[in-house]
């Protein structure tokens, strides 16, 4: 009679095989794996991450799949100036106009369905707008730079309230609105209230938190100071432009870069609390000389605009850090000069992506119909915009007066296009709406 011999049975010798080589092969995946050669250290409250200039993975591309395209040669569709854009949970896009004042709606398939806005003083209407944020109500807001305020509309068009801040304009007083962002329930907004005077103006730059009721939860930071004489500077100290460069992670964390001349981010908890300063070994890199003698040529522009009032700093180093978004995910990808400089044609730029420990990670480099000299986008959740030739919007200024003969300035809109490009034909308005996975 046959009968199986004593010992393993055949049949478990390819699983035990197959475990033993696992085990193995994972111990030495867990060898090989790079170890994060940074440090950690302690500077004025903060825990400060050290990073090398190289990531701790490598690198990868991105190529977001083209959803709708509007604009452009459609003669039915023409823009104004689109400069920001947000997508609410059913996909559907808002695109703010600028120029014309208005917030369209576009569904997933590329279909304009309704605008939400118009030009004018009234409930819902706005002049001066500049970003698009929904806020923790679920309304769209609608932030206009000066006089500062946030207009509020629901999706379907019916005008709410603004977004009331715990301060209001009147009395002497400018409130003018540089940045904002939102999450779920919390509201950052960076803007400069300047009180008049007759021996001048005193302003106070803020950047805090407010709760949905308007009312301020956490200030981030916050400086005053006096100026007199005829003209009123609005933006901050060089290298300390915290009202204007920052953004606000999905848990509630803030992000700021104050100095953008400098590979360095400051992250603040939901109370306004230090919590990190992370850093990179970063080497600055040079503008080209072409992108210079425009930049230098619509600063004299302007100056003699003003009488030589108004003095431009045009800068011949690139800003480190272009810009930080705050993904879903709680990554940071922060888009930088040698990014921009290394991405090429028909790229957006390579982002340097950032874990919540503050450790740098990869970079990304998405890859999409843009030219960084013409061109501007928004990266918002799963979708990446491109705005076609918004760099080449002529400038706007508004120029308002205040007590004791002072007078503020603003530019609002504008590129530094070169003589080869002010000679091509005007290309008309487009935007591009692309779906980014990873």
């Amino acid at each position: 009679m046959n009968r199986l011999k004593q010992g393993i049975h055949p049949s478990l010798l390819l699983p035990g095989l197959l475990l033993y080589m696992w085990a193995a092969l994972s111990g030495l995946a867990a060898q090989a794996a790079p170890a994060w050669d940074g440090s950690i250290t302690q500077e004025d409250g903060w825990q400060v991450v050290n990073n090398p200039a190289r990531p701790l993975g490598g690198e990868k591309v991105l190529r977001p799949q083209p959803l709708w395209r509007l604009g452009g040669e459609d003669e039915e569709v023409l823009f104004g100036l689109v400069e920001d854009a947000v997508v609410d949970d059913q996909g559907y896009s808002y695109l703010l106009d600028t120029v014309l004042c208005s917030v369209l709606v576009v569904d997933q398939q590329g279909e304009i369905v309704r605008n939400l806005s118009g030009q004018g003083d009234g409930p819902g209407e706005f002049r001066f707008a500049r970003e698009l944020v929904f806020l923790p109500d679920g309304a769209l807001g609608i932030m206009e730079m000066m006089p500062g305020k946030i207009v509020s509309v629901t999706t379907d068009g019916t005008p709410r309230p603004s977004f009331a801040l715990d301060s209001t304009d009147g009395g002497g007083m400018m409130n003018h609105l540089q940045h904002i962002a939102a999450s779920k329930d919390a509201v950052l907004i960076g803007r400069v209230n300047t009180t008049f005077a007759e021996e001048g103006a005193t302003i106070s730059r803020t950047l805090a938190l407010h709760g949905a009721d308007g009312q301020q939860t956490a200030l981030i930071r916050e400086d005053k100071e006096t100026q007199s004489g005829g003209n009123i500077q609005l933006g901050g100290r060089d290298g300390d432009e915290f009202t204007q460069n920052f953004t606000l992670c999905p848990d509630g964390r803030v992000v700021t870069f104050p100095d953008p001349r400098k590979y360095e981010f400051r992250i603040y908890g939901r109370d306004g609390q230090k919590q990190q300063m992370v850093r990179r070994q970063y080497k600055s890199v040079r503008r080209p000389e072409k992108e210079l003698e425009a930049a230098r040529k619509q600063a004299e522009e302007m100056q003699a605009r003003f009488n030589g009032s108004v003095q431009i700093d045009v800068p011949e180093v690139a800003d480190d850090i272009a810009g930080i978004i705050a993904r879903p995910d709680g990554m940071l990808w922060v888009a930088n000069s040698q990014g921009n400089r290394d991405g090429g044609p028909g790229s957006i730029g390579y982002f340097d992506v950032f874990d919540r420990d503050g450790k740098y990670q990869e970079r990304v480099l998405i890859k999409a119909d843009y030219d960084r000299d013409r061109d501007s986008y928004t990266l918002v959740g799963d979708r990446l915009f491109v705005f076609k030739e918004s760099q080449n919007a002529p400038d706007r200024t508004q120029t308002m007066g205040g007590g004791g003969g002072t007078t503020m300035v603003m530019m609002v809109g504008g590129g530094a296009s070169s003589e080869d490009e002010e000679d091509e034909e005007a290309r008309p308005y487009e935007v591009i709406c692309y779906r980014l996975d990873g």
